[in-house]
């Protein structure tokens, strides 16, 4: 972040003698009479992918944004990661910070996670804006993008693949085909998402979605019980989850969703037209009042 927060952390009981410790940072004035923002990373992610974003929205707004088990800083056990997991993460992190209400940013799988914590808990939720989500993305994928999110099974995704693909080269050649904008990838970006990879359990949770697809969807929840207001923001130049064929889908899901294509613009779009994904997030945050 542009002002350096302290993290913070909890011990997450996730279940039956099974806890995780969680990485998280909070923002913005304690006692502002604005809904609280939840900022959720996708894949790979961490808390420091909305180093653009969050700056231009915690004057105003109390802010927080965490690390998922099994990314960032979160702990990394080895246990079954799934949609359900880190949809209960954020049910876990309402009850920590004794939230009534949330607007649920996410990006990604991140953004797919808000979907099933705002089916399951639909009153708990004022809004979703959804960054390029996953989870309903049919036949779209191709090239090195399968490696990087995870989405397609693939038995020659293993033990060899994770140790070639976790490093500064692995990382930066995965990362490129979700930007338009490749300055934007830099040592910095690299260093930042290499690093979790050589973290105790890393190879659980990165490999999940490859060894489990069916874990990283959304079909099962149509219809969705969240009838509240939904908005995709989509980076034109995505490859992986072309706007044009999945926003279709998940207006199925989410038939209320309003939808915002931004040109140059890929899929980690928060981050790569910052700018323009800033100026319509302020839009919608306005709109709620």
């Amino acid at each position: 972040m542009k002002n350096p927060t302290a993290d913070r952390w909890f011990i997450w009981q996730f279940g039956e003698g099974q806890e995780a410790r969680i990485r998280y940072q909070e923002y913005g004035p304690v006692d502002s009479p604005l809904t609280p923002i939840l900022f959720i990373h996708g894949y790979g992610g961490m808390l420091e992918h909305w180093n653009l974003n969050i700056p231009e929205f915690d004057r105003r707004h109390r802010i927080y944004a965490m690390d998922l088990i099994g990314f960032g800083q979160s702990e990394k056990p080895n246990i079954r990661y799934n949609l359900e997991l880190f949809a209960a993460q954020i049910q876990a992190f309402m009850h920590l910070k004794q939230l009534d209400r949330v607007i649920l940013v996410g990006h990604s799988m991140g953004a797919a996670s808000c979907v099933v914590y705002a089916h399951y808990n639909p009153s708990k939720v004022e809004a979703l804006i959804l960054a390029n989500p996953s989870g309903l993305y049919g036949d779209s994928m191709e090239g090195v993008t399968k490696v990087f999110f995870g989405l397609v099974g693939s038995p020659l995704i293993g033990e060899v693949l994770f140790t070639a693909f976790a490093n500064p080269i692995g990382v930066s050649q995965s990362l490129g085909p979700t930007y338009y904008n490749q300055k934007k990838v830099d040592l910095n970006l690299v260093n930042q998402f290499a690093k979790p990879l050589q973290d105790r359990g890393a190879i659980f949770s990165y490999l999940s979605p490859s060894k489990r697809p069916n874990d990283f969807t959304l079909d099962h929840l149509k219809p969705c019980n969240y009838k509240g207001p939904v908005w995709l923001v989509w980076g034109a130049e995505d490859t992986a989850l072309p706007p044009h064929k999945i926003i279709p889908e998940f207006q199925e899901l989410l038939p209320q969703a309003g939808a915002f294509i931004i040109p140059k613009a890929a899929h980690c779009i928060h981050h790569d037209a910052h700018e323009a994904f800033n100026t319509r997030l302020a839009m919608i945050l306005e709109g709620l009042g």
